[in-house]
């Protein structure tokens, strides 16, 4: 009887060795399931990245094209020369070849009802474009008269915030697919990881040990390349989008340097027509003479600015201790001659603390500030001016008081922006830029920059920075 009773048991355990086998068998084909999809999901994520980097670099091509076909016909109209066209004739040819591209690879409705918005506002650009050019063709004075009439500037303000907007949305809908499809990615990752576990416990019951040892190791180096190719291509994605805002910087750079030739060349011949011919032009020509020279100069200066706005994000900004005192004294002597013009008087009250800061670039905005303080008071008033610091939680806030005109409260953030204007070139001069590069340059120093102000009642700028003294090892 003892035979039969001891059979039992030896038919189970090769049965139980079959079914873990078994089960181990059927998790490692579940993990490599959802490994598959973990895949796939990556891959996925991947395209979502380069399609909507491909529709960002699509949208700001438009959106170079639409500004260089303004400067091509404001270049024309301002010299009746048309060498210029040639720019407007090309950007305006390129921008419906970007359109339509958009239009092909856009496939969010929320992003195709904004470009079906902004299609009006480009054919209304360029239209306008085109009348003040054939105007021009005509009269120079029939073409300022439609320039004047601020409509183009309004459109260009309409078509940058509808681009504006598109961008944003598009890197919104980027975030968050990809945000949903890494959280997809995690959630297979831990089901690959959950069946890995329970197939290595199961192969346990059936294999001897150095099976479960190679199979964990190939889990964990499956792992190991499933982390890194997501880091990649985080990092590729980061790549392209700084190198799209690189060829934006150096576009605006190039754009700047080719407009200063046409301007030496304007303010040139307005000298020569005045030196060859002076005796022979009326009081009115003489005028025209003057204006030309003026408006070459402000131009000058807005390349100028532009430069050194676009400058502050190309070049490495690395901050040090500086010494604010040093600087304000330097700034103060460099605008020596601006100072005794306007009669203004400057008073420094110290002390000055050390910060932390770019001293190229600290100088600047403490210049541009001084500059507007200067500027920006009404007629008959001497400019009374008072720079001083305070230092509070580690940081130090330089301030620029004045008696200027002062600035509504509904418009102080808006004068930090580039090109916005709060009142016209014939009252106060200047290209709308300064503030904004006081804007950047604390941000680029890990600062911040602000106006605390009233209508008439003077203004009260400031910057602020790591004080050097925090800094410092103990």
């Amino acid at each position: 009887m003892r035979g039969p009773a001891t059979s039992g048991p030896s038919r189970i355990k090769p049965f139980l060795g079959s079914a873990a086998l078994a089960v181990a068998g059927a998790l490692l084909v579940a993990s490599a399931i959802t490994l598959n999809v973990f895949l796939l999901s990556l891959s996925e994520a991947r395209a979502l990245v380069l399609h909507a980097s491909s529709i960002l670099q699509s949208v700001a091509k438009l959106h170079v094209d639409v500004r260089a076909a303004e400067t091509g016909q404001r270049g024309y109209i301002l010299t009746g020369e048309r060498r210029y066209l040639a720019p407007y004739e090309q950007a305006t040819g390129h921008v419906w070849d970007s359109f339509q591209r958009l239009e092909r690879d856009v496939q969010d409705p929320g992003q195709a009802t904004r470009l079906r918005h902004l299609r009006p506002l480009v054919e209304a650009k360029l239209g306008e474009l085109a009348q003040t050019v054939e105007l021009r063709h005509r009269s120079f004075e029939e073409a300022l008269a439609v320039v004047r009439t601020d409509t183009g500037q309004r459109l260009m303000e309409e078509i940058d915030a509808a681009i504006v907007e598109f961008e944003h949305a598009e890197r919104d809908i980027m975030v968050s697919r990809t945000q949903r499809l890494e959280q997809q990615a995690v959630w297979t990752s831990r089901v690959a990881a959950l069946t890995g576990v329970l197939a290595l416990v199961s192969t346990i019951l059936g294999v001897i040990w150095i099976g479960r040892q190679r199979a964990n190791a190939r889990l964990l180096d499956a792992e190991r390349g499933f982390r890194h190719n997501l880091e990649r291509q985080v990092e590729e994605r980061t790549v392209q989008l700084t190198q799209v805002n690189r060829e934006l910087d150096a576009f605006a750079y190039t754009i700047s340097h080719d407009l200063r030739a046409p301007l030496r060349a304007m303010h040139g011949y307005a000298d020569a027509l005045v030196e060859d011919y002076g005796s022979a032009l009326p009081k009115e020509g003489h005028g025209f003479v003057e204006r030309i020279v003026a408006a070459a100069g402000r131009m000058e200066e807005l390349i100028r600015d532009i430069l050194s706005y676009s400058r502050l994000a190309r070049e490495e900004v690395s901050v040090r201790p500086v010494a604010l005192k040093a600087t304000v004294e330097r700034v103060i002597a460099d605008a020596e001659l601006q100072i005794r013009e306007s009669n203004a008087a400057v008073e420094v009250k110290h002390p000055l603390p050390d910060v932390m800061a770019h001293p190229p670039t600290l100088a600047q905005a403490v210049a541009n500030l001084l500059s507007n303080a200067i500027k920006f008071v009404p007629p008959g008033r001497t400019p009374q001016i008072c720079i001083g610091a305070e230092e509070r939680d580690g940081r130090v806030r330089l301030w620029v008081d004045d008696n200027g005109i002062g600035i509504d409260p509904d418009h102080q953030e808006r004068v930090f922006q580039p090109f916005q204007r709060l009142h016209g070139v014939e009252s106060y001069p200047g290209t709308g830029i300064g503030l904004a590069i006081v804007s950047r340059s604390l941000e680029r120093m890990d600062g911040r920059s602000g106006v605390i102000s009233s209508p008439g009642q003077g203004s009260r700028f400031w910057i602020e920075l790591r004080s050097a003294q925090k800094e410092r090892p103990e």
